[in-house]
């Protein structure tokens, strides 16, 4: 079962991706609402996944991923955004994305990248 840790500042919306993942079958193995929490928390749990926000009050998602592919290298990131910018896809690929997916989204588009992403690592 794959292992996923959410990062967004908005726990409405962890609250209703967790409640989508569990039921397409995901383990929810981590919740977080800034880069502390992520960081603090991927120290404790083997995340196969990271669903990550690209905007939050402290830090930007972009350098969160950063320090996620440093520190977890194996570790695969699916950045979500609601900017259909070309500068915010290529910092993200840049930067190490496995995939980006465009928020709004509805649950079948959320599984489909998630699927996207963990084929791409075999």
């Amino acid at each position: 079962m794959t292992k996923i840790a959410l990062a967004d500042d908005s726990g409405i919306l962890r609250s209703a991706l967790k409640n989508v993942l569990e039921t397409a079958g995901f383990e929810v193995v981590l919740e977080a609402e800034n880069s502390q929490e992520l960081f603090n928390g991927l120290k404790r749990c083997a995340a196969d996944l990271v669903l990550l926000d690209v905007f939050f009050p402290s830090e930007s998602g972009l350098d969160m991923l950063v320090k996620i592919k440093a520190q977890y290298p194996r570790t695969k990131v699916l950045v979500v955004t609601g900017l259909r910018q070309d500068n915010v896809l290529a910092e993200a690929q840049k930067n190490g994305a496995d995939g980006v997916l465009y928020k709004p989204f509805d649950s079948r588009e959320l599984v489909a990248a998630i699927e996207r992403v963990i084929v791409k690592e075999k």
